[in-house]
């Protein structure tokens, strides 16, 4: 699971090794990968964790965390902030929220003051009689976005480099999967934020503008008064939270769900196995409404959903069975790309009420969807978990609930 030779740096050429921490998961399992290099070429002493604050915005004991985390590898521990202001109030400065093409919260919030803390580091050393080496680490990974894809796992940071100091940039779990990132990060034993229990998949702030809507939902429902103070300042300014969705929106999600919140789940209906794929529309569209599977030995068969429990709420689940490499161009305009699972990974698509729709040229419903709760008309399944399962080899499964229907519990369906 170690970093490969590949664009590997030699740690002992670097002064100064910074660790840049949110406190989330990635940052835990590359600040264990870095500590864990960094020891065995005898330099764990030049390690310095930064941890830039975000106020109330970050989860509660973000912070804390992270400096328990660093506390753990024995390494130095460095936390900074803005100090013209926090996101909030630089979101009411600016009277606009940041976002894919203008993310001046990362610039702003986190490079900004990293950049102050390399130069406090390289100042620490005193006259070196050259430019001091800094490396600056990152938890990064390619599978969490096509822009991500694309970065290179070592490179040059000319805008931090001056003439004291040459900057460079690594990734060093840019090719690691979610679940090494677990793996990792169970196996170290070192605790992780409890967020993660509750139903969120990143910590970043909160009610970040480049999470999923699920998360976001998630968050308005287990920080309500925080969702709130952003609706306020939505209304306030005049401009949405993003453009596809306003905050307003994600409490009256969250409060919708709530009501609805299921009990235990207690039973589970197999639907298919085969590849996973979805029509083009779906993406044109941005419904990502139904998925198909395809089987037999060229997968050129379509499953039949013919027994499928059409009207059945619950969660949309698939398994991975067998994995390949998904040759889809994704979805650039979210910057989604295929990422490859792991066998035995499960992958909830969608919550919601099970339909099917039928092939014009078959007369058999080859693909099931679920019809979300809330009326929207995009997003119907999550397209990142989409894009882990395209072309995998997946049983594809219903998770209901012991308040839906009786008529579904205990019971097996698969399809023909």
């Amino acid at each position: 699971m170690h970093a490969s030779t590949t664009e590997m740096p030699k740690l002992a050429a670097y002064d100064v090794i910074l660790v840049n921490s949110s406190g989330g998961k990635d940052s835990q399992a590359m600040l264990d990968e870095v500590c864990t290099l960094a020891e065995a070429a005898g330099v764990l002493d030049r390690i310095t964790v930064l941890h830039c604050a975000l106020g109330h915005v970050e989860w509660p004991g973000t912070s804390e965390l992270a400096r328990k985390q660093a506390e753990h590898y024995g390494v130095r521990y460095e936390q900074r902030h803005r100090e013209q202001g926090l996101l909030l109030d630089q979101v009411r400065h600016r009277g606009r929220w940041p976002s894919a093409s203008a993310r001046y919260c990362t610039s702003d919030q986190k490079r900004g003051p990293a950049r102050k803390l390399i130069t406090q580091l390289v100042t620490e050393l005193g006259n070196l009689g050259r430019p001091a080496r800094v490396l600056s680490c990152m938890g990064l990974r390619a599978e969490e976005s096509r822009a991500r894809l694309k970065e290179a796992r070592l490179s040059r940071d000319e805008a931090a480099s001056s003439g004291r100091r040459t900057v460079d940039t690594w990734l060093p779990i840019h090719h690691w999967t979610e679940t090494q990132v677990w793996q990792r990060i169970h196996a170290s034993g070192v605790p992780y934020h409890p967020a993660y229990d509750q139903g969120m998949t990143r910590l970043s702030c909160s009610l970040c503008v480049l999470a999923s809507r699920a998360d976001l939902v998630r968050a308005a429902q287990l920080r309500p008064e925080l969702a709130t103070e952003h609706a306020d300042l939505e209304a306030e300014i005049g401009h949405r939270f993003r453009n596809d969705l306003s905050m307003a929106e994600i409490i009256t999600a969250a409060e919708q769900a709530a009501t609805a919140e299921p009990s235990e789940e207690t039973a589970t209906i197999e639907l298919g196995q085969g590849q996973l794929w979805w029509p083009r529309f779906e993406r044109q569209s941005d419904r990502y409404g139904t998925v198909f599977l395809l089987t037999g030995p060229d997968a050129e068969d379509y499953v039949s959903f013919e027994n499928a429990p059409i009207g059945q709420p619950g969660r949309l689940v698939a398994v991975v069975v067998e994995t390949r490499r998904s040759g889809h161009c994704g979805d650039i305009a979210r910057s989604l790309a295929p990422v490859t699972p792991s066998v035995g990974e499960e992958i909830t698509l969608g919550a919601g009420t099970l339909f099917t729709d039928t092939d014009a040229d078959l007369g058999v419903p080859t693909a099931v969807g679920l019809t979300p709760d809330d009326n929207r008309d995009t997003d119907w399944l999550d397209p990142r978990a989409l894009y882990r399962c395209h072309n995998q080899t997946v049983r594809l499964e219903l998770r209901i609930r012991s308040h839906t229907n009786k008529r579904a519990r205990d019971t097996t369906s698969r399809a023909a």
